[in-house]
């Protein structure tokens, strides 16, 4: 194990333009920044994804440390900082996530026919229109899905779906707003 006046030669060497320093300080720290973290998250995956993201900002930020001060406490404030960061992350996934007893349907198609009025105004769209609507609302396909079977972009089928909401709520009496539904 390095000595802490180590840690911070090699750091200053590196700062200086010594790769081999560099390369030593990374290969030292690394296993102190997983022990850190592992005491403080529950999977090693995640533990090493977090050491990732703290090996990359001491290299992003290694012009930021002052050779005068010690290095520990620079670098474990960093990993504090992206385990902090990780914990919002985290938090802000875990806060919006639904949890159901049952799983929505998905689109597959529909098991009763159409309306008749509903019929008449998609059959009145232009067939690119038409097309874009029965692939993203009957078929239930994501519009990356169904960009690539008509082979457009994704903006391009967006623009023909919005065109056919349009037209169709025209054409169905729910208004004329240029507003998607």
């Amino acid at each position: 194990m390095s000595e802490p006046a180590d840690l911070a030669g090699w750091m200053a060497a590196a700062q200086g333009g010594d790769r081999g320093a560099y390369d030593r300080l990374l290969h030292t720290i690394e296993p102190l920044v997983l022990r850190f973290l592992r005491r403080r998250v529950s999977s090693d995956d995640v533990a090493r994804d977090i050491c990732q993201e703290v090996l990359l900002t001491v290299h992003r930020a290694r012009h930021t440390y002052e050779p005068s001060r010690p290095f520990e406490p620079w670098l474990y404030s960093i990993a504090r900082s992206r385990l902090i960061d990780h914990l919002r992350r985290e938090r802000r996934v875990t806060f919006f996530e639904v949890a159901a007893d049952r799983l929505p349907e998905v689109a597959g198609g529909l098991d009763e026919p159409l309306d008749a009025n509903v019929e008449a105004a998609l059959s009145a769209l232009p067939p690119a229109q038409r097309e874009a609507f029965v692939m993203l609302k009957i078929e239930g396909l994501s519009t990356k899905e169904a960009a690539e079977r008509v082979g457009v972009g994704v903006s391009a089928l967006k623009v023909r779906a919005h065109r056919a909401y349009v037209s169709l709520r025209r054409a169905l009496g729910a208004g004329g707003s240029d507003e998607s539904p």
